[in-house]
């Protein structure tokens, strides 16, 4: 008996905890530098450790993220690259465009 009690209390806690997990937002950001110049990153998104190339910002844009220009560093939400990675497995090649659509990966450019 105090087995079933304990998973069900388990159970509630997990699940009250999933409910209020907060969501994604890349509007909230905070000031990281990287290669010596300030960016806003979103917070909970992890930004590439180099300013984008010009290949990562043509397939970027070609993924439905329009606003990436040169200087400018990539980023993706938590848990974005295991997506990534599990799709490219997969044989998904569209992940990056339903993520950029769902506002899982962008740039940041550079604070002025």
């Amino acid at each position: 008996m105090k087995t079933v009690t304990a998973i069900a209390a388990a159970a509630l806690l997990m699940a009250g905890c999933a409910q209020t997990e907060p969501k994604f937002d890349p509007a909230v950001t905070s000031v990281q530098t990287i290669d010596g110049k300030k960016f806003n990153i979103p917070e909970g998104a992890k930004p590439s450790p180099h300013l984008a190339t010009k290949k990562e910002i043509e397939f970027y844009k070609k993924s439905g993220v329009s606003d990436c220009k040169q200087g400018d560093v990539l980023w993706d939400a938590q848990g974005a690259q295991a997506k990534i990675a599990k799709a490219i497995k997969e044989g998904n090649p569209n992940i990056h465009k339903e993520l950029a659509q769902k506002g899982l990966i962008g740039c940041a450019h550079p604070v002025k």
